[in-house]
């Protein structure tokens, strides 16, 4: 029996079917609109969560060594000269302003990343890293309640923190197993 089709020939082009390549640039083009679209809201959502960092209110920040602590001592006796309160009536001597607001860059609440709360973050500039250093490594010598730090707003104490390491690099993380909404609020009272 003999064949109908044309015996090939040497150099002829062969025609395929166009076909399948079109079907995968498709896909292609889909697939890249589609990861496109999951990166636009992944950028979306990160910047939702926290809000931007901002520098602290000039002259009304002020970082104050914690000389005695008295819990409801508030509501006990007058406050005089050294002596604050924070929101829960706790009363605070403390001792002068080793720093000011003027040196924080910035201040964020941010998630831990450790997964425990939220927590607060503060940038400082070149004089601020250092004179923090200095203050926070003595600090960490002391015993309680004279290792703790009072962050002073308008003669308030907004967090007294204990001070567990040497801080020297200029970042400070303010850790307190904050809820979102609690370290939002302390980084607001910061920043004025």
């Amino acid at each position: 029996m003999a064949s109908s089709y044309p015996p090939p020939q040497l150099g002829a082009p062969i025609k395929r079917s166009r076909g399948p390549i079109v079907l995968f640039v498709l896909l292609v083009v889909v697939l890249i609109a589609a990861l496109a679209g999951i990166a636009v809201i992944v950028v979306k959502n990160v910047g939702s969560d926290e809000p931007e960092a901002k520098p602290a209110a000039a002259g009304t920040v002020q970082f104050r060594r914690v000389l005695k602590v008295q819990p409801n001592g508030c509501a006990k006796a007058p406050v005089v000269a050294n002596v604050l309160c924070d929101a829960d009536g706790t009363r605070y001597t403390v001792g002068k302003t080793e720093l000011d607001g003027t040196h924080v860059t910035a201040v964020q609440a941010a998630a831990d990343p450790q997964g425990i709360g939220w927590l607060v973050t503060l940038k400082l500039d070149a004089e601020g890293t250092k004179a923090f250093a200095t203050l926070t490594g003595q600090l960490v010598k002391s015993k309680p309640p004279t290792n703790q730090l009072a962050i002073v707003v308008k003669d308030r104490v907004v967090s007294a923190p204990m001070v567990s390491a040497p801080i020297t690099e200029g970042r400070v993380q303010i850790a307190g197993n904050f809820t979102s909404k609690q370290a939002k609020q302390l980084a607001a009272d910061i920043t004025g």
